[in-house]
């Protein structure tokens, strides 16, 4: 679904408006899964927002990844609130279902999207913001930053030293085995990305698989019958606290078996480049003909007024709720718990966020207690 100046959003009074507005009681920038949460709560409070976004549709991000990717959350667990996933709750969406998710959300919520609007500043304006965009500016009294955790992808310092004649990809730019010439393929990075991707190439090249020691043990897709989320949720784990978390675990593995069949090799961590080569650090010399790097991502936050961020370039906040009035955030890796990045609970973040929003708009101070019901064992 686009949205944009050609096909006008309807604004909470019901009024239609073709263009970014010149001013708007709330900003989100971002309307990925977190935005469109958010923007479905405040939707729910009555508050007029507008929900502005890079990608040329909803879901773009999603519909870029790889052909094969599969959520390591169960369709139970990765429903937005107010709309469960479609299909058997058991079975574990691919790409594809995730983007018609995310559009349907978005038409079925009336969600007031613009497509297309690159976020370029963020600017204290007042009491408000000024927010800079590829289509012009608006100014908002308060913004939400939903811009989400996987910003922009990160490479290891010793990437620059491994020779240019080598092709790479980053898990952004990997869609196929297609697009992968014949020979070794060295993976670099053995969380989900990296062993699915090394899952998928295995039966058609040589795999080698770079396993980094801070890697907690792989979880079995279900246990007992039940789906891994199943029991953390029960258990309590997806509401811990950030303080009391484990390292994130890696899901449904696939590479064990693939290892032990002889169609994975597994190193250790890869330290350093040396011209063609890769180096181990036990001191084996690895000669890839393509490298993966499946090494994550790091965030820029530089666009944002420099009191919103710290000493480090980091977003002030606790908890979603800014150190600047007005601003807040959503979707950053475990803003408030394991789930905070996961399309299947942030739900709960973005339920608190919209009420502190909305609390503090109306000049009060309250306290929330989330009560959405999406992700919940049954």
């Amino acid at each position: 679904m686009r949205i944009d100046q050609a096909d006008p959003i309807r604004r909470q009074d019901g009024a239609r408006t073709t263009a970014l507005p010149a001013t708007v009681p709330v900003a989100v920038v971002g309307a990925g899964q977190s935005g469109l949460a958010v923007g479905y709560y405040l939707r729910q409070a009555g508050v007029e927002c507008v929900l502005l976004d890079a990608g040329g549709e909803v879901g773009e991000t999603w519909e870029r990844r790889w052909e094969s990717l599969t959520l390591f959350t169960s369709a139970q667990f990765s429903g937005l609130p107010g709309l469960p996933f479609p299909g058997d709750g058991r079975h574990y969406p691919g790409k594809d279902e995730v983007v018609a998710y995310l559009r349907d959300y978005a038409e079925r919520f009336d969600l007031p999207v613009l497509t297309d609007h690159r976020v370029l500043s963020v600017r204290r304006d007042g009491d408000g913001y000024l927010l800079s965009t590829t289509r012009g500016d608006c100014r908002a009294g308060q913004v939400v930053i939903a811009t989400g955790a996987f910003g922009i992808p990160r490479l290891p310092e010793f990437a620059a030293a491994l020779s240019p004649d080598v092709p790479t990809l980053h898990t952004t730019e990997y869609r196929s085995p297609a697009q992968v010439a014949p020979g070794t393929v060295v993976v670099v990075g053995d969380g989900n990305s990296g062993r699915q991707i090394a899952a998928e190439l295995s039966a058609t090249h040589q795999v080698v698989l770079s396993c980094s020691e801070a890697v907690s043990p792989p979880l079995p897709q279900t246990v007992v019958g039940r789906d891994m989320f199943w029991w953390m949720s029960v258990l309590g784990v997806m509401r811990l606290p950030v303080s009391m978390q484990a390292p994130d675990p890696v899901v449904g593995d696939r590479v064990p078996g693939l290892v032990a069949a002889g169609g994975i090799r597994t190193v250790g961590r890869i330290t350093a480049a040396d011209g063609a080569e890769l180096l181990v650090a036990d001191g084996e010399r690895v000669k890839p003909s393509t490298v993966i790097w499946a090494t994550g991502f790091r965030t820029d936050w530089s666009w944002l007024d420099p009191e919103m961020l710290d000493a480090d370039g980091q977003p002030r906040h606790t908890e979603g709720t800014g150190a600047v009035p007005g601003s807040y955030y959503l979707g950053l890796y475990r803003m408030r718990t394991r789930g905070s990045a996961l399309i299947g609970f942030v739900g709960r973040d973005a339920e608190h966020v919209a009420t502190a929003l909305v609390a503090a708009a109306r000049g009060k101070d309250t306290t929330t207690t989330p009560s959405t019901t999406e992700g919940r064992p049954s």
